[in-house]
């Protein structure tokens, strides 16, 4: 067992995150350290990769995606779709078969479909339709055959009515179970207007009927997780990952010859690090200049240790200004790798504009700091800045 000051490991996993004074040049490179990129909003991707990548340009996503396809973008951990390196999908689709089959069947029944079957005979219709182009589900819905649509509707407690069809679950349980691809042709990074098509002609090199065993996945996936986030609590692999508690424990279990117990001063509980990763740590010595970010909702970062979050706040009391009940993240200002403000982007006016408030007592030397970063992300997204009061 290691002991570190909880000021060298928020420093650590920021500089494992290049949020502090290392960034990265290769966007691949990038998305393979942090594991996965939260994909919804699609705009996330792009803030979070622009708070960490030098010179990076909203085309360079885009094109990583959509041309070079380097990168593929699916839904994955607890069903919310990610952005991850191509040639990693195969342990990931492995990895999170279970919880997805488990959110699908759940979801289907919330829409008022009795049987699995219903979706996957639509499936099976639509798959060949895309077999020799994309189409967009416009287009998909216009060439099924009469009667195939069907719109749905639920009711929440609140009275709340939400519609969709079912062309729009097939499509997306096609998607997340590896049958279909959806690629975005907008050339406007703010905005997505997908097309579907099969994903072996998408990504050819992909070999879906060769994945690893759950068991197998499962160890690397959470493997990749401590090398991006550790040291971490058992509870914080398995929200990130979704896996159940077993599912979590047969994992960590899987990897005890390779890990190490920590424990972070000033933080409760036994952390779990590699250990491959223990000098490291020990070595860090936080910089005398503050480390400040301006990071998207349900940010990497930010999202990583929801039992542990305790180490982002010098005030407790925050926490339910920043998360809600699900563990979703607002987008978050940070100095020293602790959550000191808010932020927000709207993009409904003819002007956009950025607001940010401050959550905390911050030293106005540092308050200049922040104040430069969130310019530079006004400058990207093209927003006004307004500081709003607490």
């Amino acid at each position: 067992m290691i002991s570190v000051t909880l000021a060298q490991a928020r420093h650590f996993i920021l500089q494992k995150n290049y949020l502090s004074t290392r960034q990265v040049s290769d966007l691949s490179q990038l998305v393979q350290d942090i594991v996965a990129l939260p994909a919804d909003p699609s705009t996330t991707s792009f803030l979070a990769i622009q708070a960490r990548l030098a010179n990076f340009s909203p085309d360079d996503l885009l094109t990583a995606l959509e041309r070079a396809r380097l990168l593929l973008k699916n839904s994955l951990m607890r069903g919310a779709p990610f952005i991850i390196k191509a040639d990693h999908y195969p342990t990931f689709y492995a990895a999170t078969a279970r919880q997805r089959n488990k959110d699908f069947n759940a979801e289907f029944r919330l829409w008022g479909i009795e049987h699995n079957a219903d979706i996957e005979a639509l499936g099976d219709l639509i798959v060949p339709m895309v077999s020799d182009m994309p189409l967009d589900i416009k287009t998909i819905m216009a060439q099924l055959p009469v009667g195939s649509v069907k719109r749905l509707t639920q009711t929440s407690r609140g009275g709340r009515v939400t519609e969709t069809t079912n062309v729009v679950l097939a499509l997306r349980w096609l998607v997340a179970n590896g049958r279909l691809y959806a690629a975005n042709r907008s050339t406007d990074w703010r905005s997505e207007s997908p097309v579907y098509g099969l994903l072996n002609h998408w990504y050819p090199d992909l070999d879906l009927t060769a994945v690893p065993s759950e068991a197998e996945a499962q160890k690397t996936l959470v493997r990749r997780y401590l090398a991006a986030f550790g040291p971490a609590t058992e509870a914080d692999v398995s929200f990130w990952t979704g896996f159940g508690k077993s599912e979590t424990a047969r994992a960590i279990g899987a990897l005890a010859g390779e890990m190490t117990m920590a424990m972070v001063q000033g933080s409760s509980g036994i952390l779990l690090l590699l250990k491959s990763q223990i000098d490291a740590l020990r070595s860090i010595d936080p910089p005398a200049e503050p480390v400040v970010n301006v990071l998207p909702a349900d940010d990497p970062f930010v999202i990583a240790h929801r039992a542990s979050r305790a180490r982002y706040f010098s005030d407790q009391t925050l926490q339910r200004r920043v998360f809600n009940s699900a563990g979703a993240a607002k987008p978050t200002i940070l100095v020293n790798g602790q959550i000191v403000g808010l932020w927000g982007w709207d993009q409904s006016a003819a002007q956009s504009t950025l607001t940010w408030q401050l959550l905390t007592e911050v030293d106005p030397a540092v308050i200049t700091l922040i104040e430069a970063e969130i310019e530079r992300v006004a400058e990207f997204v093209g927003a006004k800045t307004i500081r709003e009061e607490n």
